[in-house]
């Protein structure tokens, strides 16, 4: 070998070695990148399987070397899907069949991990509402105007014979400052997220939450993907493996419930900013309520046919999808919780 192809084959051996070892994935020791959308900040406890796949190195020893990455909400996400410049995203099963059945887009469901609703509805002592009949005639805050929890509204109030019009709403944002509104009279109840549910029954004794779940069957959050990456050999490999680390994390989640859940929160705090954190009685509380929603699936990560067709059902029945589809279209349930080869 002459002095020059040895110095050749030196340039292309470190060229190789810095594109992360020629071929063995591309991500950090030669792990596989693996892209997800998350689209709320990851500071949440909603993401506790996340960050714990995350911090306790399940992602790793899947051999994966994932990059979160946010959107603005459930659109944008649906739209990097089926772009293809991510993998897998987490998203309401309403959106999911909104996207794929009223609009066509090639979007699939390939798991859960929380299996039922993360909203709440919050009224005061003053006027509770402790069952979906007495939400007629009411005015009640959102988030924003549409979506998914104006359509999660629709449904429990359909699930006792209340129509649509029969509610008020008004945009009122998510903070537990809007707790404010309902007890001065100016709205009746609001929704938020379960984290800030749990704050307001741990700081406010007047506040009364009513679980949607207890109604409706649609409203969980789901592992989506766009149809050409669920059919695609390696993505399938990756998709495979990403639910495994999540499935081992809700294991360890559900294992640390009878110690508190100290490590669950001592690893999250490791690296994220979790405000939830700063108050352990509440992070408990939602932990606990996780849990019950990890316990809910068909599997750790599983979606069980029978309620993917009772949320069909639901969404058709306000209008959100045309009747009569197939929603097994829309479910691939060969990728969750099973370990892919590498």
């Amino acid at each position: 070998m002459t002095r020059t192809t040895t110095r050749l084959a030196a340039v292309l051996l470190a060229a190789c070695l810095a594109l992360a070892g020629c071929g063995a994935g591309g991500g950090e020791d030669g792990r596989d990148r693996i892209t997800f959308l998350n689209i709320l900040p990851m500071e949440s406890l909603g993401y506790a399987a996340e960050m714990i796949a995350d911090t306790k190195g399940y992602f790793a020893a899947h051999g994966l070397d994932v990059t979160f990455e946010a959107t603005q909400g459930s659109a944008p996400a649906i739209q990097t899907l089926l772009a293809g410049s991510a993998e897998i995203s987490r998203i309401g099963d309403i959106e999911t069949m909104v996207a794929a059945g009223e609009r066509g887009a090639p979007l699939v469901a390939i798991g859960g991990v929380v299996h039922n609703g993360p909203l709440r509805l919050v009224s005061s002592q003053r006027a509770p509402v402790t069952d979906a009949a007495q939400l007629r005639g009411k005015l009640v805050g959102t988030p924003s105007e549409g979506g998914t929890s104006s359509i999660t509204l629709d449904l429990v109030a359909g699930s006792a014979g209340i129509a649509p019009a029969e509610l008020r709403r008004q945009v009122v944002g998510l903070s537990p400052g809007v707790f404010d509104l309902v007890n001065t009279g100016r709205v009746d109840a609001f929704i938020v997220s379960l984290d800030t549910a749990m704050l307001l029954q741990a700081t406010r004794p007047e506040a009364v939450v009513y679980d949607p779940n207890d109604a409706i069957s649609a409203g969980s959050q789901i592992y989506a993907t766009s149809k050409a990456t669920a059919t695609d050999p390696q993505e399938q490999d990756k998709l495979r493996r990403y639910l495994a680390a999540i499935a081992d994390a809700t294991a360890f989640i559900t294992a640390d419930e009878a110690n508190g859940f100290a490590e669950t929160m001592q690893l999250i705090g490791s690296k994220y900013q979790v405000s939830a954190l700063d108050r352990p009685e509440v992070a408990r509380a939602a932990l606990a309520s996780y849990v019950d929603g990890y316990a809910a699936g068909q599997g750790p990560t599983g979606i069980a046919p029978q309620r993917w067709q009772a949320t069909y059902d639901e969404v058709s029945s306000v209008g959100q999808v045309p009747a009569g589809l197939d929603p097994a279209q829309w479910l691939d349930a060969g990728l969750n919780g099973t370990e892919g080869t590498r």
